[in-house]
């Protein structure tokens, strides 16, 4: 399997954490949770997301940055 470079999605809010889980196992992706690497107060979590392919990552990208996503 060839290996890509994590998508990272900053400041994730406890409400989105199930739609991330499931726009992530959409793709068959996996992904950890960090603490904001950045000083400054936010409300969320940084997820960084893994997928088996460079297509499932874009689309993954694609689907998340959607305005309308549900």
């Amino acid at each position: 399997m060839e290996e890509f470079e994590p998508v990272l999605v900053r400041n994730v809010h406890h409400s989105d954490l199930e739609r991330l889980c499931k726009s992530v196992k959409t793709y068959a992706g996996c992904y950890i949770l960090k603490d904001p690497s950045s000083e400054a107060e936010t409300a969320g979590l940084d997820a960084h997301c893994w997928f088996p392919s460079r297509d499932d990552s874009i689309l993954f990208q694609l689907q998340w940055a959607a305005p309308d996503h549900a």
